[in-house]
């Protein structure tokens, strides 16, 4: 069996970071790579990508252990280096050699790799091909769409497994439907025995004790119908959005340096490294409301826009996995200014965020746990709410899976 391609790749290439590369660049790295070949994105692929997506996976693992410690990493310099006998040492050619397009293998390899399907090995060679040349011909845009296709898989479920699930479904209600039957014959049928026989013993009594004077003829009991009352489940009214994101009621747009559009059931919002942050909102009937965000946070900051007002005046509370931080923030005059900030290991890469504001008081609930309630003096009023990612160093990359708003009790 041909060997993968990664396995020729040294921790730095692995991580796609440079030999001089800081502690903090190597995590960041790191979180990156773990994030795209990590075998619980692949359940449903086919067997060669679950086994290419476990391998590399592993080797991602065993470069941060090496790199993110001083004394492993200068070891392992040294042995790359030429300070000792490295496991990646090739033996120095005799003859000329052949020029050589490394660029253009390594296009034509992931050509190959996406014409076969066997995807993550294709964003594996895209990744390594840009960082050489982040220009060369439609790496950028074949990489992007690459990586759209992987995860649109994840969320979609073939129809073979739809069909199967429908019959399932319908099985168990069948059966549940003829117990229920079962049971109301046979409890009718035992009422109506026993007052057979409370009948015929209190007859026998009466014979026993005196000539009988009449026939006594009995009338058929009627057997009552049983009646089912559907209760009407009570409605929310509390409830002003519950959004999974089935229909395209938020702004898909493009700027100079981000975009918000629907990927599946998610709303997808992006901002590149260092430039302005991206945003949607829209107007409700109320000003104090309760609000919860099903996030993935891939990269930069991403969170809830809470009290809006306009393009340049409005305030965010948003997540850093990265650093495990929440912070509270303002925009004006085209720039962010923090008015709160806070950690707690409970932040993740995938967060329930709640945020409950009521005049200027916030309320902030992570995957559960409350992190904190606080007053800010500057809060003024408004009924416009939404969604937001902000880039720092790196891009922002968020993905939307779930939005409600809900009225506030707080008059």
């Amino acid at each position: 069996m041909a060997g993968h391609d990664f396995e020729q790749l040294d921790h730095y290439q692995l991580l796609n970071v440079a030999r001089s590369a800081s502690l903090n660049e190597i995590k960041k790295a790191f979180r990156r790579e773990i994030t795209s070949y990590h075998p619980d994105r692949y359940v449903r692929a086919d067997s060669t990508d679950k086994l290419y997506a476990r391998q590399r996976s592993q080797r991602i693992n065993e470069a941060f252990r090496v790199l993110r410690d001083a004394k492993l990493r200068e070891h392992y310099d040294m042995n790359m280096t030429g300070g000792g006998a490295s496991r990646l040492s090739q033996p120095v050619p005799t003859g000329p050699l052949a020029p050589r397009d490394h660029q253009a293998e390594l296009y034509e390899t992931a050509k190959s790799y996406i014409d076969s399907g066997r995807l993550i090995q294709a964003v594996g060679v895209l990744r390594r091909l840009q960082q050489i040349n982040p220009f060369y011909l439609d790496v950028a845009a074949l990489l992007a769409t690459t990586e759209q296709t992987i995860n649109a898989r994840q969320f979609t479920m073939p129809s073979e497994s739809i069909r199967r699930t429908s019959w399932l479904t319908i099985s168990i209600v069948a059966i549940v439907l003829v117990l229920v039957a079962i049971m109301w014959f046979v409890s009718d049928w035992q009422q109506t025995s026993t007052a057979v026989a409370n009948a015929t013993r209190t007859a026998s009594a009466k014979n026993m004790a005196a000539p009988p004077t009449e026939i006594i003829t009995r009338t058929p009991r009627q057997t009552a119908i049983p009646q089912i009352t559907m209760t009407q489940a009570p409605v929310d009214t509390s409830i002003l959005l519950d959004d999974g994101f089935v229909t395209t009621e938020w702004a898909a747009a493009t700027g100079p340096t981000w975009s918000t559009s629907y990927d599946g059931k998610r709303y997808h919002i992006e901002a590149k490294a260092n430039g302005d942050a991206a945003w949607a909102y829209r107007s409700f009937a109320e000003h104090n409301v309760r609000m919860s965000a099903d996030m993935q946070i891939n990269s930069g900051q991403g969170g809830v826009v809470i009290r809006y007002h306009t393009d340049n005046d409005f305030v965010a509370v948003v997540l850093l996995p990265v650093s495990q931080e929440y912070r509270i923030v303002q925009r004006q005059d085209n720039q962010f200014t923090e008015l709160a900030r806070g950690t707690n290991p409970s932040i993740q890469r995938d967060n329930l965020l709640e945020v409950s504001v009521g005049g200027k008081e916030i309320t902030i609930t992570i995957n559960g746990s409350l992190i904190t309630s606080t007053t800010v003096d500057t809060l003024t009023s408004s009924a416009r709410f939404g969604m937001i990612a902000i880039p720092d160093t790196s891009n922002a990359d968020v993905l939307f899976s779930h939005l409600t708003v809900r009225s506030s009790a707080q008059p």
